[in-house]
């Protein structure tokens, strides 16, 4: 999710590499590494907050509020000042950028993400909400069909799920983007697969679907072991991820019980099972 350990590495990584290529690309990606420093805190600081009246404002649903707010300003960021400049960068020559693309495009699906695990679960719907940009995918820059977070064209959001459907197709266009441009073992490729797992098994509940992202992220990580770059840390971002998906690969369906989906899912990441 937005704020990992592995997505904060690489957003300070490229804001300080590409100050020489494009000064707004690069304000763009330390306003994000700000942000997702920040909006990490408020995810963890949810998680102690479980018990909630959503009948009456309390201190939780403004947190809950808070997150959302900060989510759309982040996609709002990476939507209006980082994909926009990413288009001018497109082709062989501009190789040495192809983690920031899957980085920009599993942000987009991330920022998403959050809106499915906040804006509806406990009644905290407010006039935040945005009417965001057109979306880019990740590899080349050209508009989302529908041009907007809506579906089949509709721009309101206007029911529990309307979140769900753009997110998929956000996540897809990630996995594309890292398929075809990353090895299966790169930490990157394997943060949007972990993620993209998480999201399938606690917000579309596709269980099976879920353990099968899973599981194949951990096979193609371990048949592309010889791509891994000879780096000690991205050695062990690597061991940790796929330790991770082999979690995810082997859960089983929840037994049912009250508590909402975005706490088994806020657990999971404060448990470090999930990025």
């Amino acid at each position: 999710m937005v704020g990992s350990e592995v997505d904060q590495k690489y957003i300070g990584t490229f804001a300080k590499t590409t100050a020489g290529l494009n000064v707004t690309l690069s304000a763009g990606l330390y306003k994000l590494l700000g942000l997702s420093t920040l909006l990490s805190r408020k995810l963890l600081r949810a998680r102690k907050q479980r018990k909630l009246d959503p009948t009456r404002t309390t201190k939780s649903l403004d947190l809950y509020r808070h997150i959302i707010w900060m989510a759309r300003e982040g996609l709002t960021i990476l939507q209006n000042e980082i994909q926009p400049e990413m288009a001018n960068y497109v082709g062989s020559k501009y190789a040495s950028l192809n983690e920031l693309r899957v980085l920009a495009a599993k942000l987009n699906a991330s920022f998403l993400h959050i809106f499915v695990l906040f804006d509806h679960t406990y009644q905290t719907r407010t006039a935040m909400v945005p009417q965001v940009p057109k979306m880019t995918n990740g590899i080349n820059g050209t508009a989302h069909p529908n041009g907007s977070l809506g579906i089949n064209g509709v721009g309101a959001i206007n029911s529990s799920y309307a979140y769900i459907t753009p997110t998929l197709d956000a996540f897809s266009k990630a996995q594309e983007c890292a398929r075809e441009l990353l090895p299966g073992s790169h930490p990157l490729r394997l943060s949007v697969k972990l993620e993209y797992s998480a999201f399938l098994y606690d917000c579309t509940k596709d269980y099976e679907n879920a353990r099968q992202v899973a599981q194949r992220a951990v096979d193609e990580a371990v048949a592309s072991m010889d791509a891994m770059p000879d780096d000690e840390e991205a050695f062990e971002d690597y061991m940790e991820l796929v330790g991770s998906l082999g979690v995810l690969a082997k859960r089983g369906e929840p037994s049912p019980r009250p508590s909402p989906r975005m706490n088994d899912y806020i657990d999971e990441v404060a448990n470090g099972h999930v990025i």
